[in-house]
């Protein structure tokens, strides 16, 4: 089925039976989608700290949804669209979350992250990004119809409604992992990942696998074009430019090639992935400017326009526009209350309260747009927001901020922005999916903000017990398996460097030249209609991923190429065992970082 066949397969029925069946806001449906939000926003948060990368919730959510609601008797696809959207929310949370407060720890200012202010800086821009896309939906989804790729196919999934038969083999991939993991991290009798190097005429070569279903099943979500980006991102800085790094400068060869290579990449090589991704950032920007403009200018109209009140019928009703301008605006003494605390300075905390609420709303239109064209999973959040965090951090140097209040700060500010983004673009998906099916778009945004901020009071304690169990690579308390958290770690050196320099620029500035020329080449093969593109946010990851990690990845992509179809379904058993993957060895993931942190000496063998 193509794609207009599918866009039009789940807008022919709006009246169909959808009127004779309106059970959609229901406490029941509040109690699941909380509880499947909490779950999959602690899945999200596991994987997004270990490979730097997060799959979209929506449609696990709608079938474990499905096939919950069908055993208690009287469900209807408006009820299960209510409780994937309230579900959805806690992976988008998670994302603006992992992305950013794990820098405070990399950074050294703390070893636990502060319950209060990760939570009320997560319910702050879960808040903006959920509520303000009210003023862009109808733009956006209505008026120019953009193809929100994940809403059609999760729209496609409550259409099907076969629950009993979804739900399998994605609770065959979450006990298959989680076995897998259990093994690993708690019993230990099956490595968490296999590496080897050796010395080739003067180069250090090293190379590694990790043994990991979760990965194998992103690899098998985003398929083999992305994950071939991927790798071959990390190809380069592992089998390129360390041996070349190495080779080049004998005073390398004094240790074993592994630590060589390890150390190399940690100061110097992984930095090639921070220019790629302030060139991927910058060069999106720049390619969607106008797209962009237009986008704005549209939700300024829209707000304006919605200062009246207009009579709309069910399928096109929204929050009030005064409802959600008084919302967003409690978020700016929340701001202003925790820049203060902070910083000491009144003044600078009223700018950066009001600068922040301002940037939100940018950022919220900027990701709805782009989430709508390319997907939420594809969405560049952390470009975005590394170009935001950037600008806050030099702004704060400028005006004389000190070098260990400053970044904090920075960070801070950029999880803000970060969090609304990725709610931004998760909630225009879900009210993408919620117009297919005929839902109330009034109820889907109070499911999404009732998503957002519960799983925000779980974010800290869950970032906590995954850096207690695991530890960050490359800081004093990691230990075997520790989490990548690379986004995390780009945010922290680019801050540290803005105050306190030290930062490779040759290294940043060649990884920006690299990205550059893979902008160039994206730009050609978009013009000559390739099904293969080189968008420059994959590339970077792999750069700045380990590279086992992207090995494993790409080898996930490999068996969707090789055993599933180019187009498959997004509901069919192949993506849906993957999804079980993801979401059985995050979950397990976080049980053993529980068990780590409560005094528990892990492995047991």
């Amino acid at each position: 089925m193509s794609y207009s066949d599918a866009v039009a397969s789940v807008t022919s029925e709006h009246s169909a039976g959808v009127e004779a069946a309106l059970r959609e806001f229901t406490a029941r449906g509040v109690v699941l989608g909380i509880a499947l939000a909490l779950i999959l926003g602690a899945a999200n948060a596991y994987l997004g700290l270990y490979a730097g990368l997060t799959v979209s919730a929506s449609i696990p959510a709608a079938v474990i949804s499905m096939a919950i609601l069908r055993m208690l008797g009287g469900s209807t696809i408006l009820e299960n669209n209510f409780v994937q959207a309230i579900a959805s929310a806690g992976e988008a949370v998670a994302a603006g979350a992992i992305f950013t407060f794990p820098a405070l720890v990399i950074l050294g200012g703390v070893k636990t992250l502060p319950y209060v202010e990760v939570t009320a800086l997560s319910v702050v821009g879960a808040t903006m990004g959920s509520l303000l896309v009210v003023f862009l939906r109808r733009a956006y989804i209505v008026e120019e119809r953009l193809p929100f790729p994940e809403g059609v196919a999760c729209a496609q999934v409550l259409r099907a409604g076969d629950a009993a038969a979804n739900v399998r083999p994605l609770v065959l991939g979450g006990v298959i992992s989680a076995v897998l993991k259990t093994l690993q991290d708690i019993v230990g009798l099956i490595p968490g990942a296999i590496s080897g190097a050796r010395w080739i005429g003067g180069a250090a070569v090293a190379g590694s696998l990790d043994i990991s279903a979760a990965l194998l099943g992103v690899g098998y979500i985003i398929g083999i074009r992305i994950a071939t980006l991927v790798f071959a991102g990390g190809a380069f800085a592992w089998i390129v430019a360390i041996p070349f790094l190495t080779a080049i400068n004998p005073a390398h060869a004094t240790s074993d090639a592994a630590t060589t290579a390890s150390q190399l990449w940690s100061s110097q090589v992984r930095y090639l992935g921070v220019g790629a991704m302030l060139t991927g950032g910058v060069v999106t920007l720049w390619r969607l400017r106008t797209r962009i403009s237009a986008a704005i200018a549209e939700s300024m109209r829209a707000m304006r326009t919605r200062q009246v009140s207009v009579v709309r019928a069910r399928e096109d009703t929204d929050l009030s526009a005064s409802a959600v301008l008084i919302a967003v605006a409690l978020c700016i003494p929340v701001i202003f209350a925790i820049c203060l605390a902070l910083s000491g300075q009144i003044a600078l905390s009223v700018a950066l309260a009001i600068l922040l609420t301002l940037i939100g709303f940018f950022a919220t239109a900027i990701a709805g747009y782009l989430s709508g064209i390319v997907g939420a999973s594809n969405n560049p959040v952390s470009g975005v927001t590394v170009i935001v965090l950037l600008a806050v951090a030099l702004f704060l140097k400028f005006i004389g901020v000190s070098g260990t209040v400053g970044p904090q700060l920075a960070i801070l500010s950029g999880a803000i922005v970060c969090t609304a983004a990725a709610m931004a673009g998760d909630s225009t998906h879900d009210l993408a999916t919620g117009y297919y099916v005929g839902a109330t778009p009034r109820v889907l945004e109070i499911g999404v903000l009732i998503g957002a901020i519960a799983s925000s009071f779980l974010m800290a304690p869950i970032l906590n017990l995954l850096i207690a169990g695991y530890g960050i690579a490359g800081t004093a308390t990691a230990r075997a398996g520790a989490l990548a958290a690379p986004q995390a770690f780009l945010m922290a050196k680019v801050t540290q460097g803005v105050f306190n320099g030290g930062l490779p620029l040759t290294t940043i500035a060649t990884g920006a030249a690299l990205a550059a020329i893979l902008g160039v080449a994206d730009r050609y093969l978009e013009r000559a209609g390739s099904k293969w593109r080189t968008p420059i946010m994959p590339v970077a990851i792999g750069l700045y991923l380990p590279f086992g990690l992207s090995v494993t990845i790409f080898f996930g992509a490999l068996i969707h190429a090789f055993f599933g179809t180019e187009n498959a379904d997004e509901s069919g058993p192949g993506i849906l065992l993957a999804a079980g993957l993801v979401a059985g060895e995050a979950l397990m993931g976080v049980a053993s970082g529980a068990m780590v942190t409560a005094g528990l000496k892990l492995p047991i063998f």
